[in-house]
């Protein structure tokens, strides 16, 4: 058991001022371990077709949230972009043309020369300073990073951030034609059982605002209901600063 826990500490690393943890790559992957708060992220890139869904939810429920999004992204619904800030959510950076930094396989390779992923977040800052956003935060795209990803970016002034894991709210970009396929009747499942189970203090709940037309079930369009039940727990939300 003493060398189960001495794993674990090596694995996650816990900052004892706000007890934030980070992965073994040194991202931040959960905040406020001691404090019933909860922090929604959306990514955007290719599909956006819950953006306004989940925006007027936000506003229903009085709560903001943090939103990741590509240069590509930025370009092409920049009205979109300044109605999110303008709402008081977070605005960050989420890769310039939303490329696989690494290796699915052989995560410690870079698929491309450091200079070309650090000119792709710089790229993605300057999209964001045009319309006067400054961001600190970074979430890299496919959520997929290494250590030298989570350096780069720090080179350019952002704090990698990404999902916390075990709740599988990220699977909601799966189709029926994937096999990692995972309903969102199986994904709010999940989470409401970790969530029993484990509790979500400080948790990064990601759920994608756009997904592939093959998939239906779009869990985006239970935000409401997730946001309402985690509430009835007893969970505050945030978003980040």
């Amino acid at each position: 058991m003493k060398q189960f826990f001495l794993i674990l500490i090596l694995f996650l690393s816990v900052t004892a001022s706000s007890q934030e943890v980070t992965d073994r790559y040194g991202a931040l992957i959960r905040s406020d371990v001691n404090e019933a708060n909860v922090y929604l992220i959306f990514t955007g890139h290719e599909h956006f077709e819950g953006f306004e869904h989940v925006l007027g939810v936000l506003k229903k429920q009085e709560i903001q949230a943090s939103f990741f999004l590509t240069g590509d992204f930025i370009r092409q619904h920049r009205d979109l972009v300044k109605e999110i800030a303008a709402a008081g959510h977070f605005v960050g950076a989420h890769s310039n043309r939303h490329l696989l930094y690494n290796d699915w396989t052989k995560r410690d390779s870079l698929l491309y020369p450091p200079a070309a992923v650090k000119k792709d977040i710089i790229d993605n800052l300057k999209e964001l300073e045009k319309i006067d956003i400054y961001p600190e935060f970074f979430m890299p795209p496919y959520e997929w990073y290494n250590q030298e990803v989570v350096k780069i970016a720090a080179e350019a002034g952002q704090r990698t951030i990404n999902f916390s894991p075990g709740i599988r709210t990220n699977a909601d970009y799966t189709s029926p034609n994937m096999a990692n396929y995972i309903s969102s009747e199986e994904i709010l499942k999940n989470l409401y059982h970790y969530e029993q189970e484990h509790g979500l203090n400080g948790f990064h709940i990601l759920i994608h605002p756009g997904t592939s037309p093959l998939r239906k079930d779009k869990l985006f369009l239970s935000l409401d209901s997730i946001i309402s039940e985690l509430k009835e727990r007893g969970y505050h939300f945030f978003r980040f600063m």
